[in-house]
């Protein structure tokens, strides 16, 4: 059986020159390779961008059979545009199906320069190892394919009737990146923003995630697109904010009465007193929240961005 099955949601969209494409995906965590029925049904989205001088397709979902569907809607477009490829960051649900893009298909992949490093390092490797061991029929054609083109800090793509900053945003993880088409008042913000919450990579992202959620509000964007969640509005941003805000908040009222051990630490969102459902209710009061939620997996998101903040605050 498949793993993915990849369709165009026009309904994403609110100009013809942005299509967004979405795959099923299973959700598996690193250490945790128990079987596809234990994390089915999850989802992400990758987008493909028509200027007027070239197509820029925005991730390439899992693996490289997951673009067949992809490049056959490119195919078709009578107008023969330059077909320019970028990953939003190096995870495995968005950048797998890089390898698609080589050989005879060969076309320049765009990410931020760490996406490279973590592409050809031994880690991401072993990780791949890991899946194709405990899915072979899925993962078998994944060849870890690293991005071309990189940029530290910005990138700006003149499509003539369209523009495309992209922009490191990191926070989810360090290589992440961000495009803001201006002229669309577009943002695609991929993993840096998510519902119900998004997930801070460690310590050390929690500031920069800050950062690229005030960035992005900046921007004051009419529409917003992420790889997880199925919406475009921009409330998004000022949700995910005021969720982070809101955590810090509560942590620094811990930090008057105590300093948490490494045990209180295992459970951070109690610890504060907010709980995944408060959590949900809050965001629910501004961005439409995905029914069924994947409670296991989101509760486990938000304790570690609960523990990861308090141990900012605490260094």
């Amino acid at each position: 059986m498949p793993m993915s099955d990849i369709f165009a949601v026009p309904e994403m969209s609110q100009d013809n020159r942005v299509r967004v494409y979405r795959g099923s995906r299973l959700r598996v965590c690193p250490n945790n390779f128990s079987g596809p029925e234990e994390f089915d049904g999850m989802e992400v989205d990758c987008y493909l961008l028509v200027t007027d001088r070239f197509r820029l397709l925005c991730d390439t979902l899992i693996r490289p059979e997951d673009m067949s569907t992809v490049f056959e809607d490119i195919s078709a477009d009578p107008v023969k545009r330059p077909l320019l490829v970028m990953n939003s960051h190096a995870d495995w649900d968005h950048a797998w199906g890089n390898s698609y893009f080589t050989g005879e298909r060969t076309m320049p992949i765009i990410a931020h320069e760490h996406c490279r490093t973590r592409l050809q390092s031994e880690k991401e490797q072993t990780f791949l190892a890991n899946f194709q061991s405990s899915y072979p029929n899925h993962f078998h054609s994944v060849a870890l394919t690293p991005p071309t083109i990189t940029f530290h800090d910005r990138l700006s793509l003149y499509g003539g009737d369209l523009t495309v900053e992209l922009f490191s945003a990191p926070g989810h993880c360090q290589d992440h990146i961000a495009a803001w088409i201006p002229e669309l008042r577009l943002l695609l913000a991929f993993d840096a923003v998510e519902t119900p919450v998004p997930l801070i990579e460690n310590v050390a992202g929690v500031q920069s995630m800050f950062t690229t959620l005030e960035r992005f509000a900046s921007f004051q964007p009419q529409h917003v697109l992420c790889s997880h969640g199925g919406t475009t509005s921009p409330g998004i941003i000022n949700a995910n904010l005021t969720y982070f805000r809101e955590i810090e908040r509560r942590c620094r009222t811990v930090l008057t009465r105590q300093i948490p051990t490494e045990a209180d630490l295992e459970r951070a969102s109690t610890l504060i007193d907010y709980s995944l459902d408060e959590v949900v209710t809050d965001a629910s009061r501004m961005i439409e929240i995905p029914d069924p939620l994947d409670r296991s997996f989101y509760s486990g998101a938000h304790n570690a961005n609960v523990r990861y903040i308090m141990q900012w605050l605490m260094s």
